[in-house]
């Protein structure tokens, strides 16, 4: 069987529990961006000859290369219809639940959420206790909150500021005088959200990796703070987490990349002190 992970961290994070489900049913190759290797152990690059492709990327271009598999499951998007022999419709719930509705045209039954069980030596200069804070997201103009340096002024535990390949820049920009991690593996950066007594973030792919993380150890997930723009906890949200948001927009949620409202998107303006009077940590 083969398998197109999808190309954003968090999705990715989403479809382990199908994944998952679809490796007990027998052999599996995962084609995915280069951190796949890392989240779900293995990694191709090219479509073999397969019986079956399960197409959790839901764009044209994964449809066309897996074009030569009898079977090809996955959403009915992008044009690419009349490629898939299972197509599905795009669902209204969470994302979570279309990769598994995926999973279940090839047989396989989803029945947990997303855990990630695997673990690396931390950094050696980690506080006793220290809250984790991951500040950037790839859509920063809707999604990225813009409170995460005040709000580390202001905790009572040290801050720890983390992000991914390529973003130490803009990560020491938001940090100031608070630490910063350099970018780990995936590994290594799970066994520092268990170690952190809570962790913090946007609506992105590393918030939602923390999440598996501190699950797959039997952690609480709870102990992970979203806060949330221009995304809908209960669409993409990691399961089990805390949410902080404003009361609904109008224009919400928009999934966009830009605020077509305002030039600064209004579904960001959260209160640090709201943040604040919600914030629990172990």
């Amino acid at each position: 069987m083969y398998i197109r992970a999808p190309d954003h961290l968090g999705d990715g994070v989403m479809a382990l529990p199908a994944i998952e489900a679809l490796r007990s049913l027998g052999a599996v190759v995962i084609d995915g961006p280069p951190w796949a290797e890392e989240l779900y152990g293995s990694r191709c690059t090219d479509p073999p000859q397969a019986d079956i492709a399960v197409l959790f990327k839901p764009s044209f271009s994964a449809a066309w290369r897996a074009r030569k598999c009898k079977r090809r499951i996955g959403v009915r998007w992008d044009f690419r219809g009349p490629l898939l022999t299972d197509p599905i419709a795009r669902g209204s719930g969470h994302r979570a639940e279309e990769y598994a509705a995926i999973a279940a045209l090839a047989g396989a039954e989803v029945t947990q959420p997303p855990r990630y069980s695997p673990a690396a030596p931390p950094p050696a200069d980690l506080p006793d206790r220290f809250v984790l804070i991951l500040p950037l997201t790839n859509s920063t103009a809707t999604v990225a909150w813009n409170g995460f340096r005040a709000l580390a002024d202001v905790l009572e535990l040290p801050a720890v500021f983390a992000a991914g390949p390529g973003e130490d820049e803009a990560l020491k920009s938001i940090a100031g005088p608070h630490q910063t991690l350099k970018p780990l593996p995936l590994p290594a950066l799970a066994e520092v959200a268990r170690m952190a007594s809570g962790v913090i973030g946007n609506d992105s792919g590393l918030i939602h990796f923390s999440a598996a993380a501190i699950r797959g150890a039997n952690g609480d997930p709870s102990k992970v703070h979203v806060v949330y723009g221009s995304t809908d906890p209960t669409r993409t949200g990691p399961p089990g987490t805390h949410p902080h948001a404003l009361q609904p927009l109008p224009c919400w949620p928009c999934y966009k990349k830009r605020c077509s409202v305002a030039s600064a998107a209004p579904c960001l303006e959260v209160p640090l002190n709201q943040v604040l009077s919600e914030l629990r940590w172990q």
